[in-house]
């Protein structure tokens, strides 16, 4: 127990370097794309690194493509956590794992619906 405690930290522990995002189209049989990857059409949830911003691509043949993109935001709370745990004599293991995995973050949606509006 203690070697999870040293190698993982504050929020790694409570919610992981990952966040859970549905992605749903109102559009039958569209293709969604997240970071360049095809992940399947009309609904899905995907698992994404929460260190980084993700780009949704949403498309059908005959409709306008629609792009979003999928921002984190840095959660303040688990950053003090970690602060006050290395300054009491934890170290900064917690800082630095939390940092590197993103754990600190949240997506500013969990969940993303879009509505394709037919070409012109």
């Amino acid at each position: 127990m203690a070697g999870l405690l040293i190698f993982s930290s504050c929020s790694t522990i409570f919610q992981g370097s990952r966040q859970n995002v549905t992605i749903q189209s109102t559009t039958p049989d569209a293709k969604i794309i997240v970071d360049g990857a095809d992940v399947g059409k009309d609904q899905v949830m995907v698992k994404l690194r929460r260190n980084q911003d993700h780009t949704i691509i949403v498309k059908k043949d005959g409709y306008e493509t629609k792009t979003i993109l999928l921002q984190k935001n840095t959660q303040a709370g688990y950053v003090v956590v970690d602060i006050v745990l290395a300054l009491t004599g934890f170290g900064l293991v917690f800082i630095i794992v939390d940092a590197a995995t993103g754990s600190w973050h949240k997506f500013d949606m969990d969940r993303v619906a879009v509505d394709l509006d037919p070409k012109k």
